[in-house]
């Protein structure tokens, strides 16, 4: 951990000389692991329509004490509307059930706070508003870097909606409670790690697991130390579509944004909120009204300015958007779209420095094929060619209206545009369809590039993604103040555009055979080192030596020491030996935890310097 001596040498802002640096009286973002709410919807159930949860965060690199939180009476869409704030309660337009806070509580130092609202213990939070503010709460002096744990009690009728916040994360303390009434919720008070309860605790660490109620804006006043306090525009990548809850790391953090802002390096943790979530896109956000609605968070920090001396939360804004802002012409892409944003963020803050952040890649794993056969010989051939696959290696076959040819096939290469496997020979040739093979990642050389993706920039439309890398790194058209390069920290060492394949990646190997028969399962993995993995990190194994021909795939739940705990049983016997690999992309957008800690790693924490004004 950097002391202050240190901080404020590397950074001249930190000693509270010049700009905004170093106000004790300034509300500022503070705490990790908060979020804005969206996804989907929650239905309140019979016996569990009082809830508690329990939410943890944690606390910057200074003392904070005095504390407000805000509930929404809204929560955004995630996809192709996101941001826009439409999960609601009734319908847009004619609000649907409130939700009552019962109480609410925060937890530091093992001592109970109660917070109030507009002097009340409990307040009704109506659908389609902007929410409720707790009162001012000033606390003994909470540590730097520091846990505080945020209560909530909750109700509606049985049947009745609650707008979507959290996943819980349970290996950091999390929970959530339910109940037929607040008295049974309130007795968790002391006994704080009791586990959730059984019926809402349900499809953990998946994008399925239900995301429960709780305040979303954070703001707190403390020894704030004139460090940069960033204002996020985030989509998926920046907020964490493929980590979930499990997958956090000890402050709460998922994706590779938050990690990096809240690593201890170059001028220090940088606090932070995102104000978007996966989907959002910038010609949606901070416009629109009615069904198209994205202007309510900033409604929020509006309220935020006004009951803080008419100063804002954050000093500078990071912008990680662009991935969803690609369009059929450039123009559009970069001057309707992406730019549109800068326009309504630079007229809502004039002054305010903007750093952007290149969207990363995005590319397809399959190629398109012809297959046919002779007995029981398929001959697979691609028109672009093998692109890197080689013999003994499997390939996933799909799409064959004939499903004979379909499946997980190990592959002889014929030539430089065929392959052939094995099959069972009675299905017709050729095969019809629209079909693929997919080598899932293994190699870099096996990727095309999605729309838009097309390396280089060289003045197409095809190349879209990287003419915008290129216009933020040169500020064209005051697209940015400053710009912070990601392309470097997630590429392929082999081939550029591209994500890296998976043999480029750290592997291990069966220390103990998993599984007898091929019929009896298991849900544990031994292997030499699992400190290269991670909760949800998707992991193949493959048969040794070469660590070619797939053997299983399979998503990590937990881990103990060399110990992986799978998160379904599997019964497909894994020899000692056999190589244990991380998968890179489910989709080549979203990178799964291998990728993401690369990716936190390979950004320079001196460009945090950036921040500074």
């Amino acid at each position: 951990m950097m002391n202050a001596i240190s901080l404020a040498l590397a950074n001249p802002m930190l000693s509270g000389g010049g700009g905004a640096g170093g106000d004790p009286d300034r509300y500022m973002f503070f705490a990790t692991r908060n979020r804005m709410p969206s996804g989907s919807i929650v239905t309140a159930a019979s016996g569990t329509n009082y809830v508690c949860t329990k939410i943890v965060v944690n606390t910057p690199q200074y003392k904070t004490r005095t504390f407000r939180f805000h509930l929404s009476g809204f929560a955004s869409t995630e996809g192709g509307n996101s941001p826009q704030e439409t999960v609601v309660t009734g319908t847009i337009g004619t609000p649907g059930n409130s939700v009552v806070a019962d109480a609410m509580y925060v937890r530091a130092a093992g001592a109970f706070y109660q917070c109030t609202f507009a002097g009340l213990n409990t307040v009704t939070v109506a659908d389609q508003t902007n929410g409720a503010w707790t009162d001012e709460l000033t606390i003994p002096d909470v540590a730097p870097e520091s846990e505080i744990e945020i209560w909530l009690f909750y109700h509606t009728a049985v049947g009745e909606k609650i707008w979507p916040v959290y996943r819980i994360q349970k290996h950091r303390g999390e929970r959530v409670w339910g109940a037929g009434d607040l008295a049974t919720l309130l007795a968790f008070k002391d006994t704080p790690l009791a586990d959730s309860t059984a019926a809402l605790d349900s499809n953990y660490a998946t994008v399925t697991q239900p995301q429960y109620y709780g305040p979303d804006f954070m703001v707190a006043k403390g020894d704030w130390d004139g460090r940069p306090i960033v204002l996020g525009l985030v989509d998926s990548i920046g907020e964490a579509r493929q980590q979930f809850s499990a997958a956090a790391d000890a402050r709460g953090n998922l994706g590779w944004l938050r990690r990096w802002l809240d690593r201890d390096g170059g001028i220090g943790r940088i606090p932070h909120l995102m104000i978007g979530m996966p989907g959002a896109g910038s010609v949606r956000e901070l416009t629109g009204t009615g069904a198209a609605i994205a202007t309510r968070r900033w409604a929020v920090l509006d309220e935020i300015t006004a009951f803080n001396n008419n100063k804002k939360p954050f000093t500078v804004i990071a912008n990680q958007m662009g991935q969803n802002d690609t369009a059929a012409t450039y123009t559009q892409f970069f001057n309707t779209n992406y730019r549109s944003l800068v326009t309504r963020l630079r007229a809502r803050y004039p002054g305010v420095k903007i750093v952007a952040l290149p969207p990363l890649g995005r590319t397809v794993s399959t190629r398109t094929v012809t297959l046919t056969s002779v007995g029981t010989v398929v001959t697979a051939t691609i028109a672009s060619g093998i692109n890197g696959l080689t013999t003994g290696q499997t390939v996933s076959i799909s799409g064959a209206a004939q499903t004979e040819y379909n499946g997980n096939v190990v592959i002889t290469v014929t030539g430089p545009n065929s392959f052939t496997y094995n099959f069972a020979g009675s299905a017709t040739s050729p095969a019809t369809g629209t079909i693929t093979a997919n080598d899932l990642y293994l190699r870099a050389a096996y990727q095309s590039f999605s729309a838009n993706n097309t390396w280089p920039a060289d003045g197409t439309d095809a190349s879209g993604k990287w003419r915008l890398r290129a216009d933020i790194l040169a500020k064209t058209s005051a697209c940015c103040d400053d710009a912070i390069d990601t392309y470097a920290a997630w590429v392929s060492g082999e081939r550029d555009g591209v994500w890296p394949g998976i043999l480029e990646l750290p592997s291990t190997v069966v220390t103990v055979q998993s599984g007898t028969d091929g019929v009896a399962t298991y849900t544990t993995i031994e292997v030499a080192d699992a400190s290269i993995f991670g909760p949800e990190q998707e992991i193949s194994t493959y048969t040794g030596p070469d660590g070619l021909a797939r053997l299983s795939t399979t998503s990590i739940g937990s881990i103990s020491g060399n110990t992986i705990t799978i998160s379904i049983p599997r019964s497909t016997v894994l020899p000692v030996g056999s190589i244990v690999r991380p998968s890179v992309t489910p989709d080549g957008v979203h990178p799964y935890g291998a990728v993401i800690d690369r990716v936190v790693g390979g950004i320079p924490q001196s460009e945090k310097v950036k921040f500074n004004p």
